[in-house]
């Protein structure tokens, strides 16, 4: 495919969602960089990416960072490099809090000529107190290392967009699924149970309901962004699909892709002992400015990642 007018740099760009947004970007025909420790991303994600675009460095490394974004000089960088395993945050608060606010810095230290950021934050931001839809302006009050770092990195970007006139956008992450999950997260742990024969699974709390986001259709999003002309110097953006769903939902949700009923039993020590009763995300300003909206349904990523975990040995 030609290429397009945009060069493009993903920070992170192996991860979860990182990879997936690289895959969008090279696909539309934009030059595509990669920039990533492969501390939990992986090189293999990254097929579809020319070999001279994959760079290796750490965010923390900021004279190599500095060179390398130098000779790219992007259009766009997406900063999607960060610690943001929450059991990890609390046991490694220390690293945690370099990786994810000194990162930042140093990503915005090392940039010149590029003209726009996008930072992918998270709508564990908002006030747990707040049981209603999820808007860009609703208060907010992070509770754990992982969004105290997100929050703070927010405010930085905040500032160091009205200090330089550069365009920052912050894209708030609602809970996002489907292939190539790097972290020990919900939907990787049932899928192991599941793998190992069980039909009674072992899970914490059981109650809680999020908003389920497909990765594919994050990384759309995140693209959409990064191509907006916004007005404002710094903005934030909710991604995500406004239905909540339970974790005896997504169970049952799994009964349906493996045609097996699964049992699912609440474990008193996997339970969190803070965990937030709701959160649904209100997508209007996004859907507003880029005419974005999800495609694909959270069955669609469960299924997704069954078929995926069944073809690793």
């Amino acid at each position: 495919m030609p290429k397009n007018n945009l060069k493009v740099l993903v920070i992170g760009g192996a991860g979860f969602i990182g990879s997936h947004l690289a895959d969008l970007c090279q696909s539309q025909g934009y030059e595509t960089f990669i920039y990533d420790n492969f501390s939990t991303g992986k090189r293999e994600f990254l097929n579809h990416i020319p070999e001279e675009n994959i760079l290796k460095g750490d965010i923390l490394d900021t004279d190599f960072l500095s060179k390398i974004i130098g000779e790219i000089n992007p259009d766009v960088v997406f900063h999607l490099a960060a610690i943001h395993h929450i059991p990890t945050c609390e046991k490694e608060p220390v690293k945690a809090l370099k990786t994810n606010i000194e990162g930042t810095m140093s990503i915005l230290s090392s940039i010149s000529l590029t003209k726009k950021i996008v930072f992918a934050s998270t709508g564990a931001l908002y006030d747990p107190a707040n049981t209603g839809f999820l808007s860009e302006n609703s208060p907010l009050r992070p509770t754990d290392i992982y969004s105290i770092s997100k929050m703070t990195c927010e405010n930085i970007l905040k500032y160091y967009a009205n200090k330089t006139g550069k365009k920052i956008i912050s894209a708030r992450l609602f809970n996002t699924v489907g292939r190539r999950e790097t972290n020990r997260h919900l939907i990787p742990d049932i899928v192991d149970q599941l793998k190992a024969g069980k039909r009674e699974i072992r899970l914490g709390n059981l109650t809680p309901l999020r908003d389920y986001v497909h990765v594919e259709d994050v990384a759309e999003a995140l693209l959409q962004l990064g191509k907006l002309e916004s007005k404002e110097e710094y903005d934030v953006f909710n991604v995500g699909t406004g239905i909540e769903h339970s974790v005896v939902d997504l169970v049952n949700l799994f009964s349906e892709v493996i045609g097996e009923k699964i049992n699912v039993i609440s474990v008193p020590e996997l339970q969190r002992r803070i965990d937030r009763p709701t959160q649904k995300a209100d997508t209007t300003k996004l859907k507003k400015a880029t005419g974005w909206e999800p495609k694909k349904s959270l069955k669609q990523a469960l299924q997704d990642v069954w078929i995926e975990s069944n073809k690793s040995k």
